[in-house]
């Protein structure tokens, strides 16, 4: 790496570590926010916000365990089940993605709330203050702590995380895929790709693998974990 290469990646590097800095206070601020509005609703005998909350953090739980699991799938499907073809994982996949849709659209409605309490007695009420702090918060809370931390964390030691989700969550996932959900999207993307000619270009020569799959451009997320990623073992 030349000495202007290694210039403009400390500067990059400074400008990430800037603005995730400056996001992440902002969203600590919310989410103090979040919280102190339910705790007050429910000091005055307001329950709503705090089941909303509530409902809030268990909906994300369930969607970061989803996430995770995706990942686990894709890396270890032959090794988990050798008996079933790649038509069946994909099959799997686009059934999870139904939790993914749910959840997110049932976090919007959870967030919905009339007013944001405010320390020493101010409250955020404007509907446009109310839409804006939701957007930033919900999509921060969704995007760290439902999407990317999970996905890393399985990507990092998918037998663990495995352990911890699959009996769970794959059983439900299992249903959602043999009663046909996502039969629909199934079928319209075949109809489309058909009108479209949307089919792999044969004639195009394939890049030579290395070994490479999600869980690997996951693990390497941090530069430690990505290290151990590039030592581990094709299986």
């Amino acid at each position: 790496m030349t000495a202007t290469e290694q210039s403009e990646s400390r500067a990059t590097g400074a400008v990430r570590t800037t603005v995730g800095v400056v996001l992440f206070i902002a969203w600590g601020v919310l989410a103090f926010l979040w919280v102190y509005d339910a705790i007050y609703n429910l000091a005055h005998g307001v329950s709503g916000p705090a089941i909303k909350s509530l409902g809030t953090l268990l909906l994300l739980a369930l969607l970061a365990g989803m996430e995770g699991l995706e990942v686990c799938y894709i890396h270890l499907w032959r090794q988990l089940h050798p008996d079933r073809t790649e038509h069946d994982l994909a099959a799997w996949l686009a059934a999870r993605q139904l939790f993914v849709a749910l959840i997110v659209v049932a976090n919007t409605l959870l967030g919905d709330r009339p007013s944001i309490a405010v320390p020493f007695g101010g409250a955020i009420k404007g509907s446009l203050e109310l839409k804006a702090f939701n957007l930033f918060f919900t999509t921060l809370l969704v995007l760290w702590f439902a999407q990317i931390l999970p996905k890393h964390m399985a990507a990092t030691n998918g037998e663990r995380y495995l352990k911890l989700t699959r009996p769970t969550l794959s059983p439900v996932v299992e249903f959602v895929r043999r009663i046909g959900v996502s039969w629909p999207a199934e079928i319209t993307a075949k109809a489309v790709q058909n009108r479209l000619g949307w089919h792999a270009e044969v004639t195009l020569e394939r890049a030579p693998r290395r070994g490479e799959d999600l869980a690997d451009a996951w693990a390497a997320l941090i530069p430690e974990d990505g290290r151990a990623a590039q030592r581990r073992p094709e299986q």
